[in-house]
């Protein structure tokens, strides 16, 4: 059975339980996205290897009846006054509580001394201390993801008793030792009995002077198993963490719970997800209730494969500074020039489907540092074709520290105001910020440009998902016309007839597949004639001419038909028009995919014999 340790303050002060916590500060960030972050976090920066892989896992479940007497009555047997966790038999249903288990492999679990005032040997990891013991994080540990050590109090705002039982596998001494330790977090201060208490807790082994240690060896990892637990195999190392009576915050069960957290790891760990061709970095796991939940495939996500690709192609290219990535695909360098230096590539790409998803990161750059999280989701200038772009942003390897210096506790965005400059000398996180906006509304101004102006020799640029559509409209004034052109009312109906274009090309999902609308309408002619149209559509190439042929296995565009205003569709490959007319037409083509297309169209006007 654990004992019970209530830290009391010092003659020379201390820290109450809520410190950590209280650190987190306010975030814009769900409860089990900071779970998600924290908790993964952790062991990805535990990885054995630095260029290995490793397995998260998160289980929820409802303990059996023996399960939850053994927790309530061989760990957290007695329990502190003035605490959250003094109400832990109110979380008791049945006979049975729910809880909810964090826990890694591929990890080194965690080492080290298990007294915070014990320096151990020279070089020695202090993983334990850390983590169960400290708060805050110590500045020998270096630069890694976490760089607060007061992030893991979300851990203790996730149980509604503010509980984590902590069971970690490590090497000590040449071999791997078992750990188990219960830990409360998230109370206040407060007296009892003529004494001042911390609101920190651990229960464990007491030691001589009465302060708790784990539980250590074959014992600890029987109590584990017996709660049910997953934890490495006997010889492996890694870290479970239990995360008692776990809150509803935001979720109505079990499910809802571990599902929000697998979303999470979606939203801001998808760079871990990717095969890039040696597996995933990470191999995620999610069950409730012995039910599994899909772990993240962002590259099957209609939002998240736009980053997952623009990613990838970001690292070819950071790889081979030579690559050359498809149409969809723009390559930025983010450098400073005071002083000359690179902070940075920028990826973007035009979104594979034209039809927006409604997703709140449409138009939004991904921020990555090491160890590739995603710290931020950056809000850019959308576009004027209304077609999303999705980019991504990593960091140069030796501007991470200067990224991370501007992070909160939570990690989750990059305040350029908390990185240190010298004095006069200009901040690097907002040049990057800056430059990183100002590329997009550079784009979103050229766009809005192309799209007021009339089209040159007959092609007007359309920005477009998939590529730019070029639009040539040839014949009588077959030209886009300009802002403000458009015909008065009293002004003089041309007698030769001639065919403009309305508006912007268009892209549109018609049957399951990607189409261009093109929109015009003839103008002018003899009244009582008619008019021929035809239109006829080719592939682009990359200088701006037609293809002239179609090459092996290509998609060319295949004209779909005429639609009218009335929705009704014709298949005529000729349309013929009465004039004099202004109604609308439009002209609908397949768009293939990489792939940008010019459509002309021509108008032949045609003698009705009159008597």
């Amino acid at each position: 059975m654990l004992s019970l340790y209530r830290q009391q303050y010092g003659a020379d002060g201390g820290l109450d339980a809520r410190s950590a916590d209280n650190a987190i500060g306010r975030t814009s960030l769900g409860l089990w996205d900071l779970v998600l972050r924290e908790s993964l976090q952790n062991s990805w920066d535990a990885r054995t290897e630095k260029n290995g892989k490793i397995s998260f896992s998160v289980d929820e479940y409802e303990m059996s009846i023996e399960q939850t007497r053994i927790l309530t009555e061989k760990v957290f047997r007695k329990l502190p006054s003035h605490c959250k966790s003094t109400d832990l038999h109110k979380h008791i249903f049945d006979r049975r509580i729910r809880v909810l288990v964090i826990s890694d492999s591929g990890t080194r679990g965690l080492g080290g001394p298990i007294r915070a005032d014990v320096s151990g040997t020279s070089g020695e990891r202090r993983d334990f201390v850390d983590f169960v013991r400290n708060l805050g994080r110590s500045t020998a540990k270096g630069l890694e993801g976490g760089t607060y050590g007061l992030g893991k109090g979300v851990l203790y705002r996730a149980s509604q008793v503010g509980l984590c039982l902590i069971y970690s596998q490590a090497r000590h001494n040449g071999s791997v030792e078992p750990r188990l330790i219960g830990v409360s977090g998230g109370d206040g201060d407060y007296d009892d009995e003529d004494r001042r208490y911390t609101g920190r807790n651990w229960w464990g082994v007491p030691g001589p002077d009465g302060i708790v240690d784990p539980l250590t060896g074959p014992s600890a990892r029987g109590l584990a198993e017996s709660l049910g637990m997953r934890i490495p195999a006997v010889d492996d190392t890694g870290t479970s963490i239990m995360v008692v009576a776990p809150d509803f915050v935001g979720v109505r069960s079990g499910r809802d719970r571990v599902s929000a957290i697998a979303d999470a790891a979606l939203k801001w760990a998808w760079p871990h997800a990717i095969d890039m061709g040696k597996g995933p970095n990470i191999r995620f796991e999610f069950t409730a209730d012995s039910n599994s939940i899909p772990s993240p495939e962002p590259l099957n996500h209609p939002v998240y494969r736009e980053f997952a690709s623009a990613y990838i192609e970001g690292r070819k290219r950071i790889i081979d500074p030579s690559y050359e990535s498809n149409w969809q695909t723009t390559f930025t360098a983010i450098r400073s020039q005071k002083p000359k230096r690179s902070m940075g590539l920028l990826t973007h790409r035009i979104s594979h489907n034209p039809v927006a998803t409604g997703s709140e990161l449409e138009n939004s750059v991904a921020l990555l540092r090491d160890p590739r999280m995603v710290v931020k989701y950056l809000p850019v200038s959308a576009q004027p074709s209304g077609v999303p772009i999705f980019g991504v942003f990593i960091s140069t390897p030796d501007m991470n520290e200067k990224f991370a210096e501007s992070e909160p506790v939570t990690h989750d965005d990059w305040v350029y105001q908390q990185t240190a400059a010298a004095k006069n000398s200009p901040n690097p996180v907002r040049i990057a910020l800056d430059k990183i906006r100002e590329t997009f509304r550079a784009l979103s101004i050229q766009g809005a440009k192309a799209g007021t102006g009339v089209a040159s020799k007959g092609a007007a640029r359309v920005s477009a998902a998939l590529g730019s559509l070029l639009s040539g409209f040839s014949g009588n004034g077959a030209e886009q016309q300009a802002a403000g052109s458009v015909e008065g009312q009293g002004a003089k109906r041309p007698r030769k007839a001639s065919i403009r274009q309305l508006a912007e090309s268009s892209l549109d999902l018609v049957d399951g597949e990607i189409v261009a609308r093109f929109p015009f309408v003839v103008s002018g002619g003899r009244p009582g004639n008619a008019v021929a149209v035809r239109v006829a559509a080719r592939v682009v190439t990359e200088s701006g001419g037609n293809e002239s042929a179609s090459p092996a296995d290509a998609e060319m565009p295949r004209f779909i038909g005429w639609m009218f205003p009335n929705g009704l569709l014709s298949s005529e490959d000729v349309l013929t028009v009465a004039v004099p007319s202004e109604d609308e037409i439009t002209a609908v083509f397949t768009q293939p995919a990489d792939a940008a297309i010019r459509v002309t169209a021509t108008v032949e006007e045609l003698e009705i014999a009159r008597s």
